[in-house]
């Protein structure tokens, strides 16, 4: 079970990944406006994350084994980073979904601002 517990940070930025992926077809679909390039185009931007995710774990518990030596964690900088970038994107999907709820709104709530700081 412990050894499952090292890529929990990993699980959940896969699931705001996934919330980010299909709150982005709902929205395209609410305005008619599906297209296979655009999901081609958004698979691959989350192919990328999981990659950086696991470059950053693979750097973080074994890049000493080749030389790097960063002196502190990358993962959790790649996740939060992340995870944030698709906050973002994800309350830009609700308020096409639902466009009585305000991006900015929103980002109050979560308290960010529309740059994601």
């Amino acid at each position: 079970m412990k050894e499952i517990e090292q890529f929990y940070p990993i699980i959940i930025a896969l699931v705001f990944n996934a919330i980010d992926l299909l709150s982005g077809i709902i929205g395209a679909y609410r305005r008619k406006d599906i297209q296979s390039s655009k999901l081609r185009d958004g698979l691959f931007k989350k192919v990328g994350f999981i990659f950086c995710y696991f470059m950053a774990w693979l750097i973080d518990t074994e890049g000493y084994q080749v030389g790097f030596t960063v002196g502190a964690k990358i993962l959790p900088v790649v996740l939060g980073y992340a995870c944030l970038t698709e906050t973002v994107s994800i309350i830009e999907n609700i308020h096409i979904i639902n466009p009585d709820l305000l991006p900015e709104n929103l980002l109050k709530l979560f308290h960010l601002n529309e740059k994601g700081e």
